[in-house]
């Protein structure tokens, strides 16, 4: 029965990358424009390498371990060994061990929730599906290009995660400076937190509790391609936006209840020798991000509609100062980036009512599981408020 379910399990996973690997091929091929194509020259995401580079390493790994996934103290000293902060560099040759030990308690609280699929013939064996799979690794980074007089994602192309930054302020250049007059754009260049391929890519430089809540965001994405809300993300920015949200919603739902179940990293260290506790800083004044940013939005986008373009960027660019004075980080602030994280309707950058309103749906739904279920059926704001009432 082991080596069914580890056949069946491979089989399948490959299925899901190929297919996937033709959605990314789509999404890229409807995505830029000849101008971002033409600046991001060069320096484009080869996803077929990379899941040729690391898909049969990880099944191998995968088929070797099928299904013990670590339990108890033994999965605890792992994460502890890999995430544990003391100064040095992750060690490697636990890499694969610690996705296994991830991957098998997110399985289990997909379970719990009643995210498990049921392929045809094997029903029986109760396996979540897609099955959970990650790889931990430096992700995609993305060109956003938004038009200039106004807040929207009009083109985005992927690209290779190390770029020099003298060649991300140059990639940005030209994209901005190939398109003027009438057709100006902002360009920026961000670092993604994960990618939907499959396996799916997870920044390998996250904090434990980060990386757990992306490995469900991500896996939502393969779960939800089989539902009306995943075949939709291509067709507009709402669909889209319906999808992110919903992903990172139920992804920091579904992360709550995996370290109820498993605690923190603190508590998985518990047992290993402490290492010293770092002198706690003054407390600086509260600063509450999200409203300062959203405040920021409104504001950016009255001043844009108004036709004053130069007046909105240098309010920006002054905003990114004050904000990384008072110690958040923002490499550029512009169009573009309101643009890309406008689709996550639950963050700072966004002020777009599904995020709420998906919040006030998941309250309603009562668990993690039954929010999914409802959201995967819907695929506009039309339908979003007709599942609130």
């Amino acid at each position: 029965m082991r080596l069914l379910r580890a056949t069946y399990v491979a089989t399948i996973t490959l299925l899901i990358a190929l297919a996937l690997v033709g959605g990314v091929a789509m999404y890229r091929a409807m995505g830029p424009d000849d101008a971002a194509e033409a600046a991001a020259s060069g320096h484009g995401y080869d996803l077929v390498s990379w899941e040729i580079r690391h898909f049969p390493e990880k099944w191998l790994h995968k088929l070797q371990h099928a299904f013990d996934g670590g339990k108890g103290d033994d999965a605890d000293r792992t994460i502890c060994a890999y995430f544990r902060p003391d100064g040095t560099e992750r060690p490697a040759q636990i890499e694969n061990d610690v996705e296994a030990v991830i991957e098998g308690r997110v399985t289990a609280v997909l379970k719990d929730e009643g995210l498990a699929l049921e392929p045809p013939l094997f029903n029986d064996l109760g396996l979540v599906f897609p099955p959970v799979d990650f790889e931990l690794d430096a992700t995609p980074r993305v060109l956003a290009v938004s038009p200039r007089e106004r807040i929207e994602l009009r083109d985005s192309y992927l690209l290779e995660s190390q770029i020099p930054a003298e060649e991300i302020e140059a990639i940005e250049r030209k994209a901005e400076s190939e398109n003027e007059g009438e057709r100006s754009v902002s360009a920026l260049v961000i670092r993604t937190g994960g990618f939907s391929s499959y396996p799916s890519v997870v920044f390998e430089d996250a904090s434990y509790e980060s990386l757990v809540e992306t490995v469900f965001h991500e896996w939502l994405h393969s779960y939800l391609i089989f539902f009306p809300l995943g075949t939709s993300y291509f067709r507009s920015s709402e669909a889209r936006t319906l999808n992110e949200s919903v992903a990172n919603i139920a992804g920091e739902a579904l992360a709550r209840l995996y370290f109820e179940r498993h605690g923190t990293l603190e508590k998985a260290c518990e047992a290993a020798p402490a290492t010293p506790a770092p002198t706690p800083s003054p407390a600086a004044p509260a600063f509450d991000f999200t409203a300062e940013m959203r405040a920021l939005r409104r504001r950016v986008e009255a001043m844009l509609a108004e036709g004053h373009v130069v007046d909105a960027e240098a309010l920006m660019a002054a905003k990114r100062d004050e904000f990384e004075a008072k110690g958040v980080f923002i490499r550029k602030l512009n169009q573009a980036y309101f643009a890309f994280h406008g689709f996550y309707a639950d963050t700072a950058g966004s002020i777009d009512p599904i995020g709420p309103k998906l919040q006030t749906l998941l309250e309603r739904a009562g668990s993690a599981g039954a929010f999914v279920r409802a959201a995967s059926a819907i695929t506009s704001r039309v339908e979003l408020e007709e599942a609130l009432e």
